[in-house]
């Protein structure tokens, strides 16, 4: 009898819901989220997206610590939940050093009574809650080596490997720089800019031996007061852009400086998916390497329209084409002291009938800045 008792009593335990077995205690706090140890709460944090985490911040000070700290890299690292993050470096009248700021996209849970479900994005400065500062990356083979590019100027050099996520100090630089430009080149890693009139404005790393060693001065007339907007490497040389009224160029093989005239730039290209893609005042064209000829890109009609002119960059942003470009916040004024950058993102289809059509997922008014403003650069970061 008693064990029939206890048989019943088992299978009825085994058959009750759990929520129905729990017994309410008055006296015990109820549980909160708070109440978890902080790396649970960074393994669910890292696993949303950074465009959730200004409003996260916003809730206790424990979560914007943990949003804000290296932990948090980390453990995104781990579960593979890293995001492409674009940065931009403007110039303001008004301000005397460069500030960065980084494309903040809206989450896409939005309000379904909306009627206009459209994306918005902006461009927030940083450091904030969603992006820490930017950092300048160079790959070389299967190391990352990054140099800070906010103030105040660093000599330090950080590495990596690409499977690891922390950083370790590498050799110094032998002068304290920021916002100073990087490239790669014949496995050595070229630096210039970014530093004092008497400090000396190109140094190079040599990867294999770890050292350091000074380039020849370029000379007063090319040693840019502006910071260099990018360094490219064409057939063996230095290419060394900036916003000034010339460029110059450096040759690693001989050691020597000369200017450069500036290019004459009647569109912007980026490669997105092995094509070449160039966005031009009335147009977007894709490179067709079986003709070895420009084709107009189809269903663009209505954004060429609206970005007619004040073109400012475009980058490959997580596999589709990322376009900046500014216009005056009146456009019927012949005076107007604003502008408004605005951005859009496109998407590329190739289809059957050869042609390729490009799709906007989101256009945005994206920061409000004055006329004179200068574009200086823009990177690409995952983090």
């Amino acid at each position: 009898m008693i064990g029939t008792t206890a048989a019943s009593a088992a299978t009825s335990s085994l058959d009750e819901p759990p929520w129905k077995k729990r017994k309410s205690n008055p006296s015990s706090p109820p549980l909160s989220f708070f109440s978890l140890p902080d790396v649970l709460i960074l393994h669910c944090l890292s696993r949303l997206s950074k465009s959730y985490y200004p409003k996260l911040s916003l809730v206790s000070k424990t979560f914007r610590s943990l949003i804000t700290s290296i932990d948090l890299n980390h453990a995104r690292f781990h579960h593979k939940t890293q995001e492409p993050f674009f940065y931009v470096c403007l110039k303001f009248p008004d301000r005397p050093l460069p500030t960065w700021y980084t494309l903040w996209i809206k989450p896409e849970d939005f309000d379904e009574e909306e009627e206009n479900k459209k994306k918005k994005s902006k461009l927030v400065q940083v450091p904030s809650s969603y992006a820490s500062e930017p950092l300048l990356i160079v790959n070389v083979g299967l190391d990352v080596y990054a140099f800070r590019q906010r103030y105040p100027p660093s000599r330090n050099m950080l590495v990596r490997k690409k499977d690891a996520c922390i950083w370790r100090f590498a050799p110094n630089m032998s002068v304290a720089r920021v916002n100073h430009a990087a490239c790669l080149f014949d496995g050595k890693i070229y630096v210039m800019g970014g530093c004092g009139a008497n400090d000396t404005w190109g140094e190079v790393f040599d990867t294999k031996t770890q050292t350091w060693k000074p380039l020849p001065d370029p000379g007063p007339e090319l040693r840019f007061s502006t910071m260099i907007n990018r360094i490219l490497v064409i057939q063996g040389k230095l290419y060394v852009r900036s916003n000034e009224s010339k460029d110059s160029v450096y040759d690693p093989k001989i050691g020597k400086w000369k200017d450069a005239a500036k290019e004459l730039e009647i569109g912007s290209k980026c490669v997105v998916d092995n094509v070449w893609y160039s966005c031009r005042p009335n147009s977007f064209m894709w490179y067709d390497k079986e003709c070895s000829d420009w084709r107009v890109v189809k269903g663009l009609s209505s954004l060429n329209q609206s970005r007619r002119s004040g073109l400012v960059e475009t980058v490959n942003f997580n596999g589709k084409l990322l376009l900046l470009w500014d216009k005056s916040t009146k456009p019927r004024c012949r005076i107007c002291e604003e502008k408004n950058i605005c951005g859009a993102l496109i998407a590329f289809e190739r289809r059957k009938n050869g042609q390729v059509w490009g799709k906007v997922e989101w256009s945005s008014v994206m920061l409000k800045v004055p006329s004179s403003y200068s574009f200086l650069r823009s990177t690409v970061i995952l983090t």
